[in-house]
């Protein structure tokens, strides 16, 4: 099968990083902590800073946040497994959206650091939710795991099977979903292709 693989909070703990530097961020900025552990997200809600201070401190540290992530456990182990099964290792994430200087680079270079296989790596626009489908469809992907519930609905709108990581934002959604990369890993090989 070819399967497609979301990077941030697939592979790397983006959020649990992301909420680390913002809890240090706030000691700097006011201490007031979290004010809103019930927020849709980190950046929509659960501190008390303006639009402003959240936007200026995301768009200044975005990159090295993004370049010194972790891998969340499993991650490597699994994906070894799945290409030793002979699947196709398509990573598509969306780090093509204006946010890093030379994301394709950066990308490689942290998948690279941590050992992470891949047959193809593919960039596309985190903030347009039809592009990884595109690519999904060129590419003819079978499965496609992300943490998104908008890019996991477009996929299944246009015939692509989606596998939600589970992530505390995106409890809400009746779409398939794992909880580890073990439980994805039994997912696939119970739904291998004849």
């Amino acid at each position: 099968m070819n399967i497609g693989i979301d990077i941030d909070n697939v592979i790397s703990n983006f959020n649990n990083t992301l909420l680390e530097e913002y809890l240090l961020h706030d000691k700097t900025l006011r201490n007031s902590g979290v004010i809103n552990k019930n927020a849709d997200y980190i950046r929509n809600g659960m501190f008390d800073w303006t639009e402003n201070e959240e936007l200026t401190f995301y768009k200044k540290n975005i990159e090295r946040i993004a370049k010194n992530l972790g891998v969340i456990e499993g991650a490597k182990e699994y994906i070894d497994k799945l290409h030793k099964d002979g699947h196709f290792i398509y990573i598509i994430t969306g780090r093509d959206n204006g946010e890093y200087t030379d994301p394709y680079n950066m990308t490689k270079k942290w998948l690279d650091k941590n050992n992470i296989y891949y047959d193809n790596l593919i960039l596309t626009n985190a903030y347009d939710k039809h592009a990884k489908s595109l690519k999904c469809i060129e590419h003819n992907i079978d499965i496609m795991i992300d943490d998104s519930v908008n890019i996991c609905n477009d996929c299944i709108s246009n015939g692509i099977k989606p596998i939600l990581m589970d992530t505390p934002y995106n409890k809400y959604s009746n779409i398939p979903r794992v909880k580890s990369w073990k439980e994805f890993y039994r997912y696939v090989s119970n739904n291998k292709k004849n």
